[in-house]
């Protein structure tokens, strides 16, 4: 006749277990919250950080439970591995990401006219106190760029201010970006201005979008800025969406008028520099000064 032996179960292993696993509920539950735009972006980062900080507990939960375990022959195992494990998986995902953020630049704000860059109006108003300021720092930030996208530059455009603004209007839309305000160019000179919100795909961070279309003698110059709402680092996002709103913008203007090859726009060479308004040197024949 065989005895069943009841070992001791640590507590630490039950622990490790528990907080493992309320840890990846609390940070799933954060990410698809502010993916529909149900919670605020402080906000679901503070439910992701105390997922981190839960998680961190269930690591050394389980690997106290492990020592305990192995000194004592306590039970409770699977509870201390399965704690370890989720407690791995959740740090995964931040050290992925590492890669990434040394490889680009530590921008939140891009634009293609770092001396003159559109401004924000509508999406200016009732700003959060934690969201990034509207206000252009331009110096060290505009060197930064330089360095990191030369490429970016003003599209230059053989096409009137009204039809390029309606393709702009279009590519916005197209890019599912969420318009928030949108002005016409004016027959005073005054130049063509939308605003819109874009959301990144999977973790739904919103960026703010200004674009600014105006004549400038015989042809109409677009400029664009993106803005991480928050946060300190944007991982080249504002870059690729400017890159990607450019390209939209190219296909609209295309499709409008598939025959006029010649008027086609164009946008300036990489590395070459758009002199300012008002400086000799300019496109176009004459300066529309600035309203």
């Amino acid at each position: 006749m065989t005895l069943a032996v009841s070992l001791p179960r640590t507590k630490l292993a039950t622990w490790a277990r528990r907080l493992a696993l309320f840890s990846a509920t609390v940070i799933l539950v954060a990410l698809v919250l502010h993916r529909l735009g149900k919670i605020e972006t402080p906000l679901g980062i503070g439910l992701v950080l105390t997922g981190f900080v839960g998680a961190g507990l269930a690591l050394i939960s389980g690997l106290a439970a492990s020592v305990v375990i192995w000194r004592k022959g306590s039970a409770g195992a699977w509870s201390a591995v399965a704690g370890v494990v989720v407690s791995l998986a959740i740090f995964a995902w931040p050290v992925s990401v590492v890669p990434f953020y040394l490889k680009t630049a530590p921008m939140t704000d891009v634009t293609t006219d770092t001396e003159h860059p559109p401004e924000f109006a509508t999406l200016a108003r009732d700003r959060a106190k934690a969201a990034n300021s509207v206000v252009y720092k331009g110096g060290a930030v505009a060197e930064l760029q330089e360095l990191h996208y030369p490429e970016l530059r003003p599209m230059i455009l053989e096409r009137p201010a009204d039809e390029v603004f309606d393709a702009v209007g279009e590519a916005v839309r197209r890019l599912k970006w969420r318009l928030i305000a949108e002005e016409r160019p004016q027959e005073d000179g005054s130049a063509g201005h939308v605003e819109a919100e874009s959301r990144t795909l999977i973790l739904g961070f919103v960026d703010d979008v200004v674009i600014r279309v105006e004549s400038d003698g015989g042809t109409t110059r677009v400029d664009m800025r993106s803005l991480s709402r928050y946060g300190a680092h944007d991982f080249g996002r504002n870059a690729s969406r400017i890159k990607e709103f450019y390209t939209e913008l190219q296909a609209r203007l295309e499709a409008s008028v598939p025959a006029a090859a010649g008027s086609r726009g164009k946008t300036k060479a990489k590395g070459t520099k758009v002199p300012p308004r008002g400086q000799k040197g300019a496109p176009g024949p004459k300066q529309v000064p600035r309203k």
